[in-house]
């Protein structure tokens, strides 16, 4: 029997001063009220700083919130997955960064177009109690500066995806927009692995705290499990109390385990 699981990608957007109004601090009841109201199976999250980590654990108690920052000191950004405790078990976890050693902290590519911040993506390998099966979900948020980086890190993930025998979910900001190489090359893995664009009728996801997306996708979710793109969404925001939940609009995807 295929039990319905909803998905989410989520950047938080990380705390900085000149934000003002949107300043994370200030948006927390916001999140927690939309994260409440959405109430998804498993969220991908991005931006997110040790005290933001901190933040969640405190606040989704009904959820495993797991991985660390992309510093030498393993502070810092980070790309944690958060999972519903009734509904999944966790078979492993690891985190990786996207270079040449990517089992040491902070580590970079070197020579390409690359920002001073190191990339990093999560991967929990997750069993849903009811039907008994694994999956892995992936969690990945790729350079903010360079194309040629990009593409590097997108090729990573995807090798890393490739070797696994189970069924994926990605979720991620690629900082890239559709019909750009590095999503090309995500999406022509679809005759090797069956990988779908779940949101691919979403037109937009930033909006730079203006409410105004536009075409400007850069959140996705991709997956081989089965999902009708027709059922996703983004989630509604709007600055009515002050504040938006972020710059980015949270994207929702339903996948069938």
């Amino acid at each position: 029997m295929a039990v319905k699981i909803k998905v989410m990608t989520f950047n938080l957007r990380t705390r900085v001063l000149k934000d003002g109004n949107n300043y994370f601090d200030n948006r927390t009841g916001k999140i927690q009220e939309m994260l409440a109201k959405e109430c998804p199976d498993i969220i991908g999250f991005q931006e997110v700083t040790t005290f933001m980590q901190d933040w969640l654990k405190e606040t989704l108690t009904d959820y495993y919130v797991l991985g660390c920052g992309r510093n030498a000191d393993y502070k810092g950004e980070g790309t944690p997955i958060a999972f519903r405790k009734d509904c999944f078990d966790l078979y492993g976890f690891h985190q990786e960064w996207l270079s040449l050693s990517p089992s040491k902290p902070a580590s970079m590519l070197k020579g390409l177009d690359q920002s001073k911040c190191p990339r990093v993506f999560t991967c929990a390998e997750l069993i849903h109690k009811e039907t008994e099966i694994p999956f892995a979900f992936y969690n990945i948020h790729t350079d903010h500066r360079g194309a040629a980086a990009r593409i590097v890190e997108c090729a990573t993930l995807m090798r890393a995806v490739a070797g696994s025998p189970w069924k994926f979910v990605i979720t991620g900001d690629f900082n890239a927009c559709s019909g750009s190489p590095e999503i090309t090359l995500i999406e022509e893995t679809a005759e090797e692995l069956g990988t779908v664009d779940a949101c691919r009728n979403i037109a937009g996801s930033f909006h730079g705290f203006t409410g105004q997306v536009g075409k400007k996708k850069i959140d996705y979710i991709f997956t081989n499990l089965p999902t009708d793109p027709t059922e996703s969404y983004a989630v509604p925001d709007d600055d009515s109390c002050g504040c938006y939940y972020s710059d980015h609009n949270a994207l929702c995807a339903f996948v069938e385990i």
